[in-house]
């Protein structure tokens, strides 16, 4: 079979502790077995390239926002007395801020874009390459994209991990609102095929774009990344996980708190047979432990690898994911649920009470999805109860197994095939 070629424009392909880069990887590792051969494009940065068979990895020259602009107040910042530092540092970092908004636009990589069209086109004249996929973000991927798709009439399709102007999650005045809605209409213009995560998702980004194909495209877990990693030992007491940021205490653990502190204060749980595990950021979870009696309950470690995340969570009872609290979320789904999946861990998620995350977990049947204080109560003190009689387990079912990064490839190669 004759390979078809794809030119990938990927920010985040070499960013190894990110989610991002999964769905990435994932998606370049097992487009060949398609029929499609990635050639990807990246900005060279510290992270090593990540090598993978039948994968071609083009890095170009890349200089971040925050850096250049950085380096400009540096030099500037030499020239003060050494009295004013303190001064001199708010002065930067409020400088920083209203930078972010003002010139990081779109985004912080906007200094990506020249070198990767000119890497890009370098290919493009002297190679068939048959499609264009872009994905975000950060939005300048897009960017990158429209430049080639105008320039040489290539089909392109754009994958939004993250909605640009729908993301409930960036925030901006209304000056820059209305220019970055104008240049995503004005992108977008031209692309063949919108692609994001959710159907929710999908049925939002079709709002603003009501006559371009969209298509959902969930992510997955590579089974390859868990070949490895086994349970080595059984833990000495009920031992719930989570590994991953908390937003700044927008995921929130108060009702995992309550509820465990509701359980051990009722004699359903004892006082020495639970923990839970935190890796990652450590947010206001030593005072909120405190706060309901459980802090010998509650174990805070830091940032660890990847692979250790993965060695950690294999070596748990239950899984944890926490989600912000807030009808936003009600269209994404966390990319850790996949890890569970790859794990084949029970899970316990706490978030908004309906949406894709709770859709997906109903519908494997890999654990509960609670949004509060009684019915994570409930879940722990199942758990607990099965953990106790040596009954706890992993209860995915057959659905579950379609959440794989070579579905998502294959998904992917659909579109394309669509597309030229």
């Amino acid at each position: 079979m004759k390979m078809k070629k794809v030119l990938y424009i990927a920010f985040n392909y070499n960013h190894d502790t990110g989610i991002a880069s999964k769905r990435i990887r994932g998606v370049s590792k097992y487009l060949p077995s398609f029929g499609w051969q990635p050639i990807v494009i990246v900005p060279r940065t510290s992270n090593e390239t990540v090598e993978i068979d039948n994968v071609r990895v083009i890095e170009t020259d890349y200089q971040d926002m925050i850096s250049k602009f950085m380096r400009k107040s540096t030099t500037t910042g030499r020239k003060r007395e050494v009295s004013s530092r303190d001064q001199t540092n708010k002065l930067i970092s409020k400088s920083i801020s209203v930078a972010g908004e003002l010139f990081a636009y779109p985004d912080g990589a906007k200094y990506w874009k020249e070198p990767a069209i000119e890497a890009a086109s370098e290919i493009i004249e002297n190679e068939k390459v048959d499609a264009i996929l872009s994905t975000s973000s950060p939005v300048t991927s897009h960017l990158i994209a429209h430049d080639l798709k105008e320039k040489y009439d290539i089909p392109w399709v754009a994958d939004l991990r993250d909605l640009w102007n729908l993301n409930p999650y960036i925030q901006h005045n209304v000056i820059r609102k209305h220019f970055e809605k104008r240049l995503e209409m004005q992108t977008f213009e031209s692309v063949d095929a919108l692609a994001t995560t959710t159907s929710l998702a999908k049925q939002t980004l079709q709002t603003i774009h009501p006559n371009k194909k969209i298509v959902s495209v969930v992510s997955g877990y590579d089974p390859q990344d868990f070949e490895k990693i086994e349970q080595t030992s059984k833990s000495e007491k009920l031992t719930l996980i989570y590994a991953g940021s908390l937003y700044n205490g927008k995921r929130d653990p108060s009702i995992l708190f309550d509820a465990i502190s509701q359980l051990i204060g009722e004699n359903k749980v004892g006082s020495d047979e639970i923990s839970v595990d935190f890796y990652g950021e450590t947010t206001n979870l030593r005072e909120l432990s405190q706060k309901y009696g459980i802090e010998n309950n509650v174990m805070i470690h830091g940032k660890i690898t990847q692979n250790e995340v993965l060695k950690r969570q294999m070596n748990s009872d239950v899984l944890l994911l926490i989600s912000w609290m807030n009808e936003s979320e009600k269209m994404f789904i966390p990319g850790k649920i996949y890890d569970c999946m790859g794990c084949k861990k029970p899970v316990l998620s706490i978030g908004y009470r309906e949406g894709s995350l709770k859709d997906l977990i109903d519908e494997t049947n890999i654990g509960y999805h609670v949004s509060n204080v009684e019915e994570c109560k409930k879940a722990i003190y199942d758990y607990y109860t099965k953990y106790n009689k040596n009954e706890l387990k992993y209860s995915g079912n057959e659905f579950a197994e379609n959440y794989s990064l070579k579905n998502t490839a294959m998904n992917f190669s659909k579109i394309l095939e669509e597309v030229i």
